[in-house]
């Protein structure tokens, strides 16, 4: 079942594609010369050499269309001339939109207003019965439309041929950064005639590495079309592909050596892929692709090789789809500091300005979240009661839902888009929200914190809980927009006969304090309320901190959650205790920690 947030964006995906679908109807459709059409499919499909029966919606034959230019093009037709088959299969299509004569197959498509989409017209290929093992035939497919350039391609059907089918792999747990392994790629020829090789195409994601390729393994880096093709999101890969010599006889199990991987400091959570095929263009091969947009270069190491293994773990019968495929993940003793920093820049008036927030992963790991989205961290400014919005960036909206209930009250919540699911070392964003401040003296600060849907929608969770973060403290902050009055000046006390106890310097106790030498001018205190604080945290929680006497806590802002700084910056929500800082008539800082945090 898809979680809540997953389903709540395919829900949002589908009510896009319809409101697209109902504006194009609408659109006048571009001139036919705007446009040229694509056709894209395998150049192999391997099916069992035994009659298959097509199973309800089932499909073996996948082919994507598409046009070029913008606007929607009418009139679109596929055509597949099955003639190449005869004597070795059979190419049925059950979407009822196509029909059969003779041995040409006919999709009326229509409407098109896609570069690439699936055809889901279920084309089937099944062997014909008696045909020979590695027997092979051709469809040629051609996609049409008034006025517009058509496109085509031919596709090998390849029946009964070597195909292999791989173990699954276990996840590598608690790896050490620095540490390097070999993957367990068991597979088997279950195919009915032996293969002379095995290619072994590779992706690794940021946070493994091959020290050094084997020499019969070419390799090259992506910086990032996968996770833009995708997700619209970058995701830098490395990719190899490994020709491994060898004889494997049908129904042979056999083990991949010779291709160690080192877990890097960018790893927490990641993974390899690996694709093992019977030849470069063999059906799921992603070579032909690869070599076109990327730069291959030869490793110089030992070649890997192919040992005889056991059979046990590895499915029996003919692959499917996926068949080939097998995903080493690793799970790294390591982590990321995530941290919030923000500033508050007044105008003259002081009573509007400008409220910046940054998010930013301090590394060493980059974070994938493969969850749907539901760790992914979003960030959230809290205005207190007497602070409006004035304007909003795009990536920020309000927010008057409380664990998923929409309340009858505007909530004065802001949500702002931090990270996408893959966050890289050193990735940030920034959020810059125009605030009022309503007429008074009275100390008002704003909250800004990391949530995710685990915090959002239950309760416990003040801040979001990030499973891979070892310093939460920077997780939650306070701004200060408008500090409390000064006091008046007081008496100097009598110079003690003994000396006093040492005490915090302002800078320590609070690290938005007012830099040495600035004056107390409207130019000084503009400086100072434009300044970026310091959030992070580098000890161990609760290590080296004292607690306040009882009796200091007056003067606390916003329900008591910190006392005001005196300045207009941000300062640590995340303190485990207070320390209590007398200076001429006396000045307080404490704060106490907010937030249990899922283990």
């Amino acid at each position: 079942m898809n979680s809540t947030r997953t389903r709540r964006v395919l829900g949002s995906a589908a009510a896009t594609a319809v409101a697209a679908l109902s504006v194009g109807t609408l659109a006048v459709p571009a001139h036919a010369a705007d446009h040229a059409l694509r056709l894209d499919v395998g150049a192999v499909v391997q099916i069992p050499g035994e009659p298959a029966t097509q199973p309800q919606f089932g499909d073996n034959v996948f082919l994507r269309i598409g046009r070029t230019g913008t606007g929607p093009v009418m009139g679109t037709r596929l055509t597949l001339d099955t003639g190449g088959l005869d004597g070795v299969a059979a190419l049925t299509a059950s979407g009822g939109r196509c029909t059969t004569a003779a041995r040409t197959i006919t999709c009326d498509i229509g409407y098109l207003d896609s570069d690439n989409v699936n055809i889901t017209d279920h084309l089937w290929l099944s062997a014909l019965p008696g045909v020979k093992p590695g027997s092979s035939g051709t469809v040629h497919a051609t996609l049409s439309a008034p006025g517009a350039e058509s496109a085509a391609a031919d596709f090998t059907v390849e029946v009964g041929g070597a195909a292999f089918r791989t173990a699954e792999i276990a996840p590598k747990q608690h790896a050490k950064v620095g540490s390097t392994f070999t993957p367990a790629v068991r597979f088997a020829n279950r195919g009915g005639v032996s293969a002379a090789r095995a290619i072994v195409e590779v992706m690794m994601l940021p946070g493994l590495k091959v020290e050094n390729w084997p020499s019969n393994c070419e390799y090259a880096t992506d910086p990032g079309q996968l996770g833009r093709e995708g997700f619209g999101t970058a995701i830098p890969t490395v990719h190899g592909i490994c020709a491994v010599e060898g004889e494997i006889l049908p129904n042979e199990p056999v083990r991949l050596n010779g291709l160690d991987l080192t877990v890097t400091s960018e790893a927490e959570y990641t993974f390899a892929d690996f694709a093992v095929l019977s030849g470069p263009d063999a059906a799921g091969a992603q070579g032909p692709a690869l070599r076109k947009r990327l730069a291959f270069q030869r490793g110089t190491g030992a070649p890997a090789t192919l040992t005889r293994d056991a059979a046990e773990g590895i499915p029996s019968g003919y692959p499917d789809v996926n068949g080939h495929f097998a995903e080493q993940e690793v799970f790294a003793d390591n982590g990321a500091d995530f941290e919030l920093t923000a500033t508050w820049a007044p105008d003259a008036s002081g009573r509007e300005g400008a409220l910046t927030v940054t998010a930013a992963n301090r590394g060493p790991a980059a974070i994938y979240d493969r969850s749907g989205g539901e760790g992914t961290p979003f960030v959230r400014v809290q205005l207190p009661e007497g602070a409006s919005i004035t304007g909003l960036p795009r990536t920020c909206r309000a927010n008057d839902y409380a664990q998923g209930q929409k309340q009858d009250h505007p909530l004065n919540k802001f949500d702002c888009d931090a990270f996408d699911f893959f966050m890289p070392n050193g990735a940030t964003s920034t959020h810059v929200l125009g605030v009022r401040l309503a007429e008074g003296s009275t100390p008002l600060a704003a909250t800004v914190s990391f949530q995710n849907q685990f915090s959002d929608l239950e309760e416990g969770y003040p801040t979001a809980p990030l499973s891979w973060d070892p310093n939460p403290d920077n997780n939650r902050i306070k701004v200060a927009l408008r500090s409390a009055p000064a006091p008046a000046p007081s008496t100097p006390a009598p110079a003690p006969s003994t000396p006093p106890a040492a005490v915090l310097p302002v800078a320590a106790a609070d690290p938005a304090g007012t830099a040495a030498g600035t004056a107390d001018t409207p130019a000084g205190r503009a400086s100072r309320t434009s300044t970026t604080t310091t959030t992070g945290s580098t000890g161990t929680a609760g290590t080296g901190r004292t607690t306040a006497s009882a009796g200091l806590a007056a003067g606390l802002a916003d329900g008591g959650e910190l006392a005001d700084s005196g300045r207009g910056d941000a300062v640590p929500l995340a303190w485990a205790s207070a320390t209590a800082l007398t200076l001429g008539a006396g000045a307080l800082l404490t704060s106490r920690r907010l937030g249990r945090r899922r283990s």
